[in-house]
């Protein structure tokens, strides 16, 4: 069926339609503008004009480039604390202190320190390769610092 050439008569007029309605708008637009407009672009302008859009900024927990120092530990002030891994990766410290275990879940960090929260009990524990500190988070204070193991102190005190 070929359709009548009354039904393709509007799609032809379409075009000059378009231009009177933008003159009637404010828009000028030649015909021969409007002609370019309603041809498509190749492929390959369509894909030089648009940009892909940017991956979301990931906060990633990079891993810290030293090991995780564990055991026995004696701080600055002579007070002392007990760091247990728990299971196989370092995800979950059993941390002792006055007497008191608990159980810290690590958090992930921009910096590749170690950062450890009991949000039960308040407790934090960050490690640098430099030493441990434990911080209480409800009263904003520093429990404990430069600790680090005690078989490491013990070398030292040797040297």
């Amino acid at each position: 069926m070929n359709p009548s050439p009354s039904l393709l008569r509007p799609a032809r007029l379409l075009g000059p339609a378009c231009i009177g309605l933008c003159a009637g708008i404010g828009l000028s637009m030649t015909p021969a503008h409007a002609a370019s407009h309603t041809a498509t672009k190749a492929p390959a302008a369509i894909a030089a004009t648009v940009t892909p859009p940017t991956p979301p900024v990931q906060v990633g927990d990079p891993l810290p480039s030293y090991k995780m120092k564990a055991g026995a530990m004696v701080c600055g002030d002579r007070r002392r604390m007990d760091v247990r891994v728990e299971g196989k990766n370092d995800s979950v410290i059993d941390l002792t202190w006055k007497g008191h275990h608990y159980l810290l879940q690590r958090k992930p960090t921009t910096t590749g320190a170690y950062h450890f929260d009991d949000q039960k009990a308040g407790l934090v524990m960050i490690q640098i390769p430099a030493k441990s500190m434990l911080f209480d988070k409800k009263d904003m204070m520093r429990l404990a610092d430069d600790c680090n193991p005690i078989a490491a102190t013990k070398v030292v005190a040797a040297q």
